[in-house]
């Protein structure tokens, strides 16, 4: 009976270890450090060793919670510190143009993407103005992610050699038909959305393609590298009846990246860590869609 209660303990100790070593949980809402000096621990309690030191005002960010301690994160910083001398900042407080600016970890790209030079890109930032689009659970506007995601994208491209048109560069309500208005000339349209449902624990990833031939090879390259790239369910992807795809002569596609109406996922798709990544996996699909392209034509 010893040897199995001291198993039993190996057990517990390797467990409550491995979840504060290494957290899994997406990073979460940048915090704010409110005293004065706030000691930094290497792990969950005022027991384990002090690692570093913040001072009042320091930016964070939260990627794991065990009880009243946050797993924090920063350019130079990992630890531990106490939930009651951190404030939890609002990102929908923050205008998009500087929560793209926010230091947090950079998704880079995990290759040249040659294919998108020279190539003309519309982003569609859905909704905007009056129309705030879905709500989060946690005060989230879509409207105000899209556009941050759009911002961090037409960045990626550009860099890339890609031109770039944003239907909306800053909190302005569109109406459909301005949406598809500059796309004729274009390469290829993406409008971004965020998702939203009466069930609460509905997640994951979804596309939207209208013209078979024209929009579904889009939407399948981006599609499958969301879908290599995000921890997030796959859901799909499917037809939809949208206005912009409907009325879009060009190839286009819309994209719903995560849930607002489940907690946790709103609380992932979010975080500047979130959107670095799923931008990049964007980027990533356009660059496969336009080379598969090139081969067609080669062939033909």
């Amino acid at each position: 009976m010893k040897s199995v209660s001291v198993s039993a303990a190996s057990i517990l100790l390797l467990l409550c270890s491995s979840s504060f070593e290494r957290p899994n949980v997406p990073v979460h809402q940048p915090i704010i450090v409110t005293a004065d000096s706030l000691h930094v621990r290497s792990g969950p309690g005022r027991s384990f060793s002090i690692t570093n030191k913040l001072t009042k005002n320091t930016r964070l960010s939260v990627s794991d919670r065990q009880g009243d301690w946050y797993y924090v994160e920063s350019s130079d910083i990992q630890g531990w510190v106490f939930k009651k001398f951190t404030k939890t900042v609002a990102l929908r407080s923050v205008q998009p143009s500087m929560q793209v600016a926010q230091r947090e970890p950079v998704y880079t790209l995990s290759k040249s993407l040659r294919h998108l030079k020279g190539k003309t890109i519309i982003i569609d930032a859905g909704h905007g103005g009056k129309d705030k689009g879905a709500i989060g659970t946690q005060g989230t506007y879509e409207k105000d992610l899209t556009l941050r995601t759009a911002l961090i994208l037409q960045n990626k491209l550009q860099k890339e050699g890609a031109h770039v048109i944003l239907t909306r560069t800053h909190d302005e309500y569109l109406l459909l038909s301005q949406r598809t208005l500059q796309s004729t000339k274009a390469d290829a349209f993406i409008s971004i959305h965020y998702n939203s449902t009466n069930s609460s624990q509905l997640t994951g990833l979804m596309t939207y393609y209208y013209h078979q031939h024209q929009d579904s090879p889009l939407t399948h390259s981006i599609h499958q590298s969301l879908i290599n790239h995000a921890k997030l369910k796959d859901k799909g992807e499917r037809f939809g009846n949208y206005y912009v795809l409907r009325e879009n002569t060009r190839p286009s596609t819309l994209i719903e990246l995560g849930f607002l109406s489940n907690e946790r996922e709103e609380t992932y798709i979010n975080s500047i860590s979130y959107q670095q990544m799923i931008t990049s996996a964007i980027a990533e699909g356009l660059n496969h869609y336009f080379q598969s392209k090139e081969k067609t034509q080669t062939h033909l």
